[in-house]
């Protein structure tokens, strides 16, 4: 890098900073700098000779820089290319420092899309150059993750080599000048666009320091704009050069291109708790906010106003309102709910999105193929565009020389020859009309200005000029999963019959419980006498929950305590029995007692009574998170999904292995049962992810989805056909109900709890096939019932089913792969319990007159009785603990929360919003709900006897 790029601005800062200051303190320092930018070990290496000979110096170890957002190893964009050479030439420049990109899984809800980052941060190695978005960089800011900019800026432009060398102890030893750090801050606001700046300049959130500082630097900055596919446009008869720009003609424009039936889709949107980002545009366009800051310097939720509940309408209409398409079928919304909306874009399927535009590169998209347009405007003439920006940071507990080589990186990455070698590497690959028409000109490509897209840059200009900065205030980490929850309500409503003004009042009561809710969290401010109450309250649970445990432990400790003969310690052969026994069992207890019990009690046992901060000095808080945590009303309701989540995995999962088993171990023939057994055990060779996977597009919310189009060929059916399958399905279900109810009384042995169970059963079956009927009676008298029972005449008219995005059917379609995947597997044990029992005593219960049932009820299960406790034990104990990974890939929790379980809920408050000892905490409370099931799991084992089966086909 020329000296000469450097010499100029550092004046000039300097006399911004201090008139009449002596320049050449500066531009001495630049003096054999390589690339402009003092490297870190050679300032440790360069002593008092600043122009010693090479051959002098030891050349140092090259630095590890960890950083984000490098391209994959197999990612051939352009944009990839055109990185790869930023860092071939930034490597070639800074031969000490030895990029590594920042490897850690990230999951691909959009709620979590920093998981992978806060994950690594929690795990102590977080990357060195971070990357920070408008939403996170306050709670980086406050958490202590980031390091201020400027005087490390300073650090790498001082003259003087001591403020880059370090003690023994790592610590600095000297400090740049007020001079220095002034103009270093001057040269930063040269490169930060102004309604950027407040960004990411601000005061020092985590208390290390009293003034405002620098904390990241934007590498680009990126506003929303609608893309759309002019070839949709052209099939549907409109106008390909001229995009809605209102939000009227983006309706009747959706309407005109949705064909849900032919897989095609007007828009697309995220179903989960992203919904609120792709809605942002309509609910900031009518002049609302989601965030403000009070005279306080407060940041609070500021979203329950008219013009936000104008936008939440205008998107229940785009997505829910039923109108009639062009092929005269009513559609429900002209807009899809999925997950996999960018593929969808990718494969041409949907017609219009939201997305970001940057400023420098557009997007790799074919300018003959998609358009580009301002967000459409609101009815008051106001556009909703957001303001973001790519941003980097250096990471706080980084090492003095990593902290030095990532400013370095900054700076090369945001400086002007990383433009001018970004567009460069665009030109010449030939992808030059993509690029931001006045890098073209200041770079001198001033030929290719005629094919840039029209309009683009037109489009960005009133998009910045327009947008508002997503919020970046303190709580806004969790803003837009919470802003998501009455966005979703609102779509489960139904306002068709309701007026305007109705439907605005019921969307501002849905958007000021959770503004509510947004500002307690976010400041969580509770009256001392209410505190004093809730800590009262917290310490009645912590001592409830430490007798459960207690017992728990006495209760293990003396089941197995009784078991086996007295060994005498003073007898030789007793002793010499003892010492093998503990020299046995003392590897695998040490490893159990290093890994399990002292994480438990040095790390969750006190994290759980602190404010825990992973950089920052923790703080002693007491009962407070339990005080927090019961006064939730989500910790609640999540523990309520628990519940429901486990009822549904034990009632729905637990039995169908014992069946199974018990029907293959009826099959006759060798090759049937060999035949049978391998293909209900194929489905647990895939990976559960593919599992999930799978059946996500099984639960195509479409109509072309694959369980929709079987369960729509229902209605292709002639109406005598449909008649009987209606009929047949309603009498196996009622033959279902009535056995239920029949076997306890036919069946006088069984246990009076299994009983009670099986008539719980019945009754729940019988309440579920009468309420159908009940509600129409309550809703139109005997007309609605009579209706209700006339239309098991005549055809079927279905629907189609949105499955995950029913927030009726989330739950049960969550369970289903896993039991489907796990059915046969599970079965294998009982397969083996079942060849512990002798034929004799089928053969002997057959001369009796026994039958099937007969058998199962009194021969198998009462012969598998211990093995089916300790399995719906270690079931039960596994659905609490389960289950959070498959609702996070296919659902994120939503909709609605409908699928936010205690377990999901811990990992988004403990990861995603970093409150450590509240999540810590609910896990607990998780703990003593789960201690009494083991403490009976390890009660049965202690009494339950393992024997050997003879070999039966």
């Amino acid at each position: 890098m020329a000296l000469s790029r450097f010499r100029c601005p550092l004046r000039a800062a300097l006399r911004r900073v201090r008139k009449g200051c002596a320049v050449g303190l500066w531009v001495g320092l630049l003096a054999g700098v390589p690339g402009g930018i003092m490297s870190a070990h050679a300032a440790q290496a360069e002593g008092s000779g600043e122009g010693a000979p090479a051959a002098a110096q030891t050349a140092p170890e090259p630095v590890t820089l960890v950083a984000e957002n490098l391209p994959l190893p197999g990612e051939v964009t352009i944009n990839a290319v055109a990185h790869r050479e930023l860092l071939r030439v930034f490597a070639a420049e800074n031969p000490d420092i030895r990029i590594k990109p920042f490897a850690m899984p990230m999951i691909g809800v959009e709620d979590a899309r920093d998981s992978g980052t806060l994950m690594a941060i929690s795990a102590g190695i977080g990357p060195n150059a971070i990357y920070v978005n408008f939403r996170q960089s306050a709670t980086y800011n406050e958490h202590g993750f980031l390091l201020p900019l400027e005087p490390l800026l300073a650090r790498v432009l001082s003259k003087n080599p001591a403020v880059r060398q370090t003690d023994a102890n790592g610590k600095w030893i000297a400090a740049p000048t007020a001079e220095e750090v002034a103009a270093a801050l001057a040269l930063i606001r040269e490169r930060v666009p102004p309604r950027v700046w407040p960004v990411v300049y601000r005061e020092d959130l985590s208390g290390r320091s009293a003034q405002d500082h620098v904390w990241s630097l934007p590498t680009s900055n990126l506003v929303r704009a609608l893309f759309y596919r002019k070839d949709h446009f052209q099939e549907a008869g409109l106008d390909p050069e001229r995009a809605p720009a209102t939000w009227d003609e983006l309706l009747a424009y959706a309407r005109r291109l949705h064909d849900p039936a032919h897989r095609r889709y007007a828009l697309v949107f995220d179903p989960g708790n992203g919904v609120s980002y792709q809605a942002y545009q309509f609910l900031v366009a009518p002049g609302g906010r989601a965030m403000s800051r009070g005279e306080d310097s407060q940041w609070r939720a500021d979203f329950a106003t008219p013009e936000v509940a104008e936008g939440v309408l205008f998107f229940w209409r785009l997505m829910r309102e039923p109108y009639t398409g062009p092929d005269g079928q009513t559609y429900a919304g002209a807009a899809a709910r999925r997950t996999d909306f960018t593929p969808l874009w990718d494969r041409g399927l949907v017609s219009m999105r939201f997305a970001s535009l940057d400023e420098e590169i557009l997007a790799s998209v074919n300018p003959q193929l998609v358009g580009i347009a301002p967000v459409p405007a609101a009815p008051n003439g106001q556009r909703g565009s957001e303001l973001n920006a790519r941003m980097l940071g250096v990471f706080s507990q980084s090492s003095p020389a990593q902290q030095l080589a990532a400013m370095r990186y900054l700076w090369f990455m945001t400086g002007e020859e990383a433009q001018r070698l970004r567009t460069q590497v665009f030109v010449d690959r030939g992808y030059g009309q993509f690029v931001n028409p006045d890098l073209l000109a200041k770079f001198g490509y001033t030929r290719l200005l005629g094919r840039v897209p029209a309009g683009w840059k037109e489009t960005f200009n009133e998009a910045l000029a327009h947008g508002g900065p997503e919020p970046y205030g303190q709580g806004t980490q969790f803003l837009k999963r919470m802003l998501s929850e009455p966005i979703n309500q609102a779509l489960e409503r139904d306002y068709t019959g309701m007026s305007r003004e109705e439907a605005l009042a019921d969307i501002e009561g849905l958007l000021a419980q959770a503004a509510d809710a947004v500002n307690t969290r976010a400041l969580g401010v509770v009256d001392p006498h209410e505190m004093r109450e809730r800590r009262l309250v917290a310490g009645l649970v912590l001592g409830a929950l430490a007798v459960a445990f207690i017992a728990g432990l006495r209760a293990v400790w003396k089941s197995f305590s009784q078991l086996g003969p007295e060994l005498n310690w003073r007898q030789k052969r007793h002793r010499r029995a003892l010492l093998t026994g503990w020299a046995l069992l003392l590897p695998a207890f040490g490893l159990i007692v290093c890994w399990q019990y002292v994480p438990l009690i040095f790390g969750g046992a006190s994290i759980s009574f602190m404010d825990y901060e992973v950089v920052l000095k923790s703080t002693w808080v007491g009962v407070d998170n339990f005080a927090t945590l019961l006064y939730d009303p989500r910790f609640w309701d999540a523990l309520v999904k628990e519940f429901y989540f486990v009822a549904l995995m034990i009632g729905l999962g637990f039995w169908p292995p014992v069946l199974l088993a018990i029907l293959l171990q009826e099959v006759p023939t060798r090759f049937a049962k060999v035949f049978f057994r391998t293909v209900y055990y194929l489905p647990s060779v895939l990976i559960g992810i593919v599992v999930m996977f799978l059946w996500m597009q099984l639960y195509d919310p479409s109509p072309g989805g694959t369980l929709n189009q079987l369960l729509l060929a229902l209605n292709q059916l002639p109406a005598l056909p449909a008649a009987l399958l209606k009929l047949g399905l309603l009498g196996c279900w009622l033959a279902l109900v009535a056995l239920l109810a029949w076997l306890p009384l036919k069946l006088h042995e069984l246990p009076r709890l299994l009983k009670l169970a099986l008539w719980a059963a019945a009754l729940g079956f019988a309440a579920v096939t009468l309420a159908p009927l009940i509600q129409a009676w309550q809703a139109d008298g005997s007309a609605g019932a009579g209706a209700l029972l006339g239309s098991l005449a005549g055809r079927f008219q279905l629907e189609p089913q949105r499955w995950l995005q029913d927030p009726q059917l989330a739950m049960l379609c969550i369970i289903i792969p896993s039991v489907w995947a796990a059915s046969g597997p599970g079965c294998i044990i009982y397969l083996a319990g079942l060849k512990s029992i002798p034929d004799e005593l089928y053969e002997a219960a057959a001369i009796d007159g026994a039958g099937f049932w007969h058998k199962v009820f009194y021969i198998v299960l009462p012969r598998l009785k211990f093995l089916l406790v300790i399995n719906l034990v270690a079931a039960l104990v596994a659905a609490f603990k389960g289950g959070a990974d498959q609702i996070l890939v296919m659902t994120g929790g939503g909709p609605n929360g409908a699928t936010t379980t205690l377990s999901l809920a811990i990992f988004y408050r403990t990861f995603m919003d970093l409150d450590y000892g509240v999540g810590t905490a609910m896990a607990w409370i998780m703990g003593g709900i789960l201690i009494g099931f083991t403490a009976y799991q390890m009660k049965m084992l202690a009494r339950a006897e393992f024997k050997t089966a003879g070999s039966k086909d």
